[in-house]
C-alpha cells in the first residue's frame, strides 16, 4: 500500500530533516554554484558528474540544509513561463564551506538579494559560460574564470570583479568611459615544447535592452562599448594594469537579426580596424559549437 509523502515546499526550508553529510559531489556542487552565483540544474549537470536524479536530489537536500538558496527573484520569471528550473545561488554557509577549502577569506564574498531583471542576465552569463567551460573540459581544454585570473593579480588589483576605465576621443574632448565586461575569461592554449598560451576574453551578454547607437559618450550604447574596448586595446591599458598582452570580445545575443546590428556597429564605429578584436554569437550557436565561435578549432 501507497504512503501518501507530503511534497516539500519550493522555497520554504524544511527542519525535519536529518543533519546532511556533504559528499564529494556536494562539495563540487557548492564550489560550482560560487564560482558561478546563479545556476540551474541543468548547468550543475554540464560541470560536476552524476545522473540528472542525483543532482536534482543532492540540490534539494543541500536547499533543505541551507546550504544553497533558492532566490524568490525567479518567481516572477516563472510564472511569465521564462523559466523552467529553479536557480540556485550561494549563502553564507556555502561561502564558508568554499572559504574552508580555499583558506582563505574573500572579498567577492558578498552576495545580495537580487531583482528578477538582474538574475535573468546573470543566467544568460552562466549559459555562456558555462557551455564554453563544458566544451573545454571534453576537449581537454583548461578554462579559467574570472575568479582564478583575479586572484592572480596584484594586491592592489584586486576587486569584486575586473573593471577599469578609458579615454575616448570625442569631437575635441576626451569622455571617460568606465568599462565593466560581464564576465571574464580565459583559455590555456597548448603551444610548442610543452608550453602555453593564455588566450584572454571578455563576455558581453546582449539582452536586446542597450540601444546600439547613441551619439554621446556618456549614456551606454554597443557603440560606446566598441570604442571603450577598441580604445583599450590600442592603449595597452590592460597590459600595464592586469598584464593582459591581449584579448578579444564576445558578444552574445539572442537573435541574428540583433546580433547583426551589433556587428554593424562595432565595425562602423572603429572604422572596421578592430575587426579581429570582436567576436560574435547568437546563444544558440555558441551553445551548439563555443570552441568554433571562440576560433579554437
Amino acid at each position: 500500500m501507497k504512503q501518501n509523502v507530503a511534497r516539500r515546499p519550493r522555497f520554504q526550508r524544511v527542519s525535519d530533516l536529518p543533519p546532511i553529510r556533504l559528499t564529494t559531489r556536494d562539495k563540487a556542487i557548492l564550489s560550482t554554484v560560487c564560482r558561478y552565483r546563479y545556476l540551474t540544474a541543468s548547468h550543475i549537470l554540464s560541470l560536476v558528474s552524476g545522473s540528472r536524479q542525483n543532482i536534482v536530489r543532492r540540490l534539494q537536500r543541500l536547499y533543505h540544509a541551507g546550504f544553497l538558496d533558492r532566490p524568490r527573484a525567479q518567481l516572477p520569471l516563472r510564472f511569465a513561463g521564462n523559466l523552467s528550473e529553479i536557480v540556485y545561488a550561494p549563502t553564507r554557509k556555502t561561502i564558508a564551506h568554499c572559504q574552508g577549502d580555499a583558506g582563505k577569506s574573500d572579498p567577492r564574498e558578498t552576495y545580495k538579494q537580487t531583482t528578477s531583471q538582474f538574475l535573468s542576465h546573470a543566467l544568460s552569463v552562466s549559459d555562456s559560460l558555462i557551455s564554453i567551460e563544458s566544451a573545454c573540459k571534453k576537449s581537454g581544454i583548461r578554462f579559467v574564470g574570472e575568479e582564478e585570473i583575479l586572484d592572480s593579480l596584484p594586491a592592489a588589483e584586486i576587486a569584486s570583479r575586473i573593471q577599469w576605465r578609458v579615454g575616448i576621443k570625442s569631437g575635441t574632448a576626451t569622455e571617460k568611459v568606465g568599462v565593466i565586461p560581464d564576465a571574464l575569461f580565459a583559455i590555456d592554449r597548448a603551444g610548442s615544447a610543452d608550453s602555453s598560451r593564455r588566450l584572454f576574453f571578455f563576455l558581453e551578454s546582449d539582452r536586446g535592452t542597450m540601444p546600439i547607437h547613441r551619439k554621446s559618450l556618456q549614456l551606454s550604447s554597443i557603440r560606446r562599448k566598441a570604442l571603450a574596448y577598441a580604445q583599450s586595446r590600442r592603449s595597452k591599458i590592460l597590459k600595464e594594469r592586469f598584464d593582459m598582452p591581449g584579448f578579444q570580445v564576445l558578444f552574445v545575443t539572442h537573435s541574428r537579426n540583433r546580433l547583426e546590428g551589433i556587428r554593424e556597429e562595432s565595425q562602423a564605429s572603429t572604422n572596421d580596424r578592430a575587426s579581429s578584436l570582436f567576436l560574435y554569437a547568437t546563444d544558440d550557436e555558441l551553445r551548439h559549437d563555443p570552441l568554433r565561435v571562440l576560433r579554437m578549432i
